[in-house]
């Protein structure tokens, strides 16, 4: 049981996990009170609200920050972690479509147990990716935090129409990364890139450019299947181009890393990476927009520490 955290705040996007997230944070609220008495329950209503609300918290003196939501709330909980460096603690209460870290970690989308979690947990640190600019002076501000996956070209499109089209909020889970997939290959176009690592240099052009902590993106894609949370390296996979058909066959394959074999795909470790692209394209993090290429990514070893079960 937390009995050396006694103070918490609970971050819930109420729109997650198609609202169950209010009914989930509220259980968790009250049975959190029985044990910590000096508690908090926010509710965000824009993006960025839970970046706000975790670093006011983390300003106000708690040390124990709940996210209630997806990945794409855990994001912004997370940036805000990173960029205080106070020592505090994430818990996570996954509602969202795809809660990849919450799956990676083992904590249990069935609400009651991940509640259980946050009193009868253990504390587990795990790395984490940070995202800098390759072209201007980088402060604090501006960089960007990651606790899944940062990646680049076809499947960052995939994931920003997964976010910003509201065509695509009737699928729940792998299946809206799948749908969008599947109507996002006729109409993109694969850039030609440099990237550069611990594995030397890559250039040329590219489907995929994905670099992470964790296995799955998605909803449980394993594009990274021999990712490891805290080994302190990344694991990187680079797709180059190949046709529609053999993206959709690997798109299935990619539920049990059975894409890795293919002459297409390279997969290296790296403790850092920096990635361009002509023409400039958008890099997405757990799900979320970081910025544009050119960046440089780097590992932050066992920076972030979490309740796990």
């Amino acid at each position: 049981m937390l009995v050396d955290v006694p103070d918490f705040t609970i971050i819930a996007n109420p729109i997650s996990g198609r609202r169950r997230s209010v009914q989930i944070a509220m259980m968790a609220y009250q049975k959190l009170l029985r044990y910590q008495p000096k508690g908090k329950l926010s509710f965000t209503e824009s993006i960025g609200d839970a970046y706000r609300l975790a670093e006011t918290a983390l300003e106000e003196g708690y040390r124990f920050i709940v996210a209630c939501g997806g990945d794409g709330t855990i994001h912004e909980v997370l940036n805000a972690i990173c960029q205080s460096e106070k020592d505090s603690i994430l818990g996570i209460l996954p509602s969202g479509k795809g809660n990849d870290l919450a799956r990676e970690l083992n904590i249990p989308s069935q609400p009651t147990r991940a509640i259980d979690i946050l009193l009868s947990g253990q504390t587990k640190y795990i790395d984490v990716g940070e995202v800098c600019s390759l072209t201007t002076e980088n402060s604090q501000s501006t960089k960007k935090y990651f606790s899944t996956i940062a990646t680049c070209g076809f499947d960052a499109e995939v994931g920003r129409r997964v976010t910003e089209d509201k065509i695509f909020s009737h699928f729940w889970g792998s299946l809206a990364y799948v749908v969008t997939a599947v109507t996002t290959l006729p109409i993109f176009q694969p850039p030609t890139a440099m990237i550069k690592g611990d594995f030397g240099i890559y250039q040329g052009p590219i489907l995929i450019c994905s670099t992470g902590i964790t296995t799955s993106y998605g909803g449980g894609m394993r594009i990274l299947p021999n990712a490891v949370l805290d080994d302190g390296q990344f694991d990187v996979c680079i797709i180059k181009p190949v046709s529609n058909w053999t993206v959709l066959f690997m798109l299935a394959k990619l539920f049990w890393g059975g894409h890795k074999n293919h002459q297409a795909v390279k997969i290296f470790r790296t403790t850092n990476l920096s990635i361009s692209t002509d023409p400039p394209m958008k890099i997405y993090a757990d799900g979320e927009y970081v910025g544009n290429t050119p960046k440089q990514i780097q590992i932050l070893p066992k920076r972030l520490k979490v309740i796990v079960p």
